[in-house]
């Protein structure tokens, strides 16, 4: 689940990198379309833990 979560988030974060930033995410080698991925994929999953968490007994 974790893998799958990881791209939805590398996507979004491309996607929102060229929406809000106008980056070009041409280039697979450049920094900002990594870190943009990057950073979409934590995003995405610090909201999925905080949603679905460990459960405590």
């Amino acid at each position: 689940m974790t893998l799958l979560l990881g791209i939805v988030g590398a996507l979004l974060g491309g996607w929102l990198g060229s929406v809000l930033f106008n980056v070009s995410l041409d280039e697979f080698w450049s920094l900002q379309t990594w870190l943009l991925a990057i950073g979409g994929s934590i995003i995405v999953l610090l909201i999925w833990g905080l949603i679905f968490g460990r459960k405590r007994v």
